[in-house]
């Protein structure tokens, strides 16, 4: 019962965290070169080429610049879009040149875009280095909402896996406090809240991957790199849990470390 309350205490501090998640990542979204990159947009919009030219780079300066900015402008239809939202942010620093990478998505009555505007800050010069714009068939939020809707067994079995091992993992702790040892409990203590080798999940593509030099405290947990990015689950093996339960049964088959009822105070 005591695991099981600290688990769901636990999930359900980090779902207010997810909850504010847009006020957070709003706070590293450099908000001059932003509204740099919305004004560029918004000239697509009114065909105002001329003005998007003047902020160009000049290495992307060539014959058909016009023709490549109009083919962008294509994409947008007439009128101002419903709402628009940051939905990157990477500002990267080189010497004297500041980059700064950055995403938007637009909403209009009838489409999605994803408008990306890299920007690059040299000599007390900011000049427009890229302008990549996609339609989307739906909103980010919409394509990367956690649902179980489509998923297959490898979804089900891993998020079973995020919820059973910090479970396990708190219930070894929990004995571990509870038995006496001679030395260095605080050692065995952190040694079972890590779990190792950590396994990632992509929860909108199905893609994983594995991190061999990796621990993470109880043994699972998730996160988003921003707005409307794809859910990450990780989880990782409760090898501490694991070890101390069969050291553990060591110590009572030698009759060395006989278990306690009450909790017994670390060195």
């Amino acid at each position: 019962m005591l695991a099981l309350r600290f688990l769901l205490i636990s999930l359900w501090m980090l779902l207010l965290a997810g909850c504010d998640q847009q006020a957070w990542f709003d706070r590293f979204v450099p908000k001059e070169e932003s509204e740099v990159a919305k004004q560029v947009i918004a000239a697509f919009g009114s065909a105002d080429f001329a003005t998007i030219e003047r902020q160009l780079d000049p290495s992307l300066a060539k014959a058909d610049t016009r023709a490549r900015l109009q083919q962008i402008a294509d994409q947008f239809p007439a009128g101002p879009p419903k709402s628009i939202q940051v939905v990157g942010a990477h500002t990267m620093t080189r010497q004297e040149r500041i980059t700064y990478d950055l995403t938007f998505q637009y909403e209009y009555p009838d489409r999605w875009l994803l408008a990306n505007v890299v920007l690059q800050r040299e000599n007390g010069q900011l000049r427009v280095a890229g302008i990549h714009v996609n339609r989307l068939a739906d909103s980010l939020q919409n394509q990367n909402r956690f649902t179980f809707a489509g998923k297959g067994v490898v979804h089900w079995v891993f998020f079973a896996l995020a919820i059973a091992i910090p479970l396990f993992i708190v219930v070894v702790l929990v004995l571990c406090a509870r038995t006496a040892m001679a030395r260095r409990k605080w050692l065995w203590l952190l040694f079972v809240a890590l779990g190792l080798v950590q396994i990632s999940l992509n929860w909108s593509t199905g893609e994983w991957s594995v991190s061999p030099v990796a621990f993470m405290l109880l043994g699972a947990g998730f996160h988003r790199a921003g707005p409307g990015s794809p859910y990450i689950l990780t989880i990782a093996l409760p090898v501490g849990a694991l070890l101390f339960l069969l050291k553990r049964r060591e110590w009572l088959s030698a009759g060395s470390n006989p278990p306690v009822a009450q909790a017994a105070h670390p060195e």
